[in-house]
């Protein structure tokens, strides 16, 4: 009995063995590559002496922004940066408060805490999105999730997939939560 184990594992593996090898010759023999040594785009290039032409575009110049739009950006980050300050301030007056509650006191803490993280967030959100080459961007972080407001202009094929991985990368917000809208 132990003679026809052995044998009989044997003959598993060899069939085995073969029906890999044989999957692996059929699959790699499909498509012959044939590449050459050294290929690439850059390789044969030609070297320019001249100066080479400044390319402008709306994505990376400011000056191309109309006034209406730079209006609204200046506005809308003064509005927030207020907004954001005011619910600081009343944060750090209840911590301030000598006689508050143990209670009031952690709630502030963790609101004051949240908002410095929604704050630094929103920061990284809008600098990743104008290193993509968005001109201007804005992000709104709260409890419910997030606006990102971009140019009407720079929301072209897949870069709203850009700005939502952005998002999802940096603040770890749902697709579904994340709202893009364009000036």
């Amino acid at each position: 009995m132990k003679k026809f184990k052995k044998h009989f594992l044997a003959a598993t593996l060899i069939i085995a063995l073969g029906a890999a090898v044989y999957l692996n010759w059929s699959l790699t023999n499909s498509k012959p590559v044939s590449r050459n040594l050294g290929e690439s785009k850059f390789v044969n290039a030609t070297v320019s002496t001249s100066k080479p032409q400044e390319k402008k575009t709306k994505s990376s110049d400011n000056s191309e922004l109309t006034e209406k739009q730079k209006k609204f950006f200046a506005e809308a980050k003064t509005n927030r940066d207020k907004t954001q300050d005011k619910v600081i301030d009343t944060a750090r007056e209840t911590l301030n408060l000598e006689d508050a509650p143990g209670a009031d006191l952690n709630k502030a803490q963790t609101r004051v805490a949240g908002i410095i993280k929604n704050f630094t967030l929103q920061d990284t959100i809008e600098s990743t999105l104008k290193a993509k080459g968005f001109s201007n961007a804005l992000c709104y972080i709260t409890d419910d999730g997030c606006t990102v407001t971009v140019l009407k202009s720079e929301l072209k094929n897949d870069n709203q997939v850009i700005i939502k991985a952005t998002v999802k990368t940096a603040a770890n917000i749902a697709f579904d939560k994340i709202t893009i809208v364009t000036v």
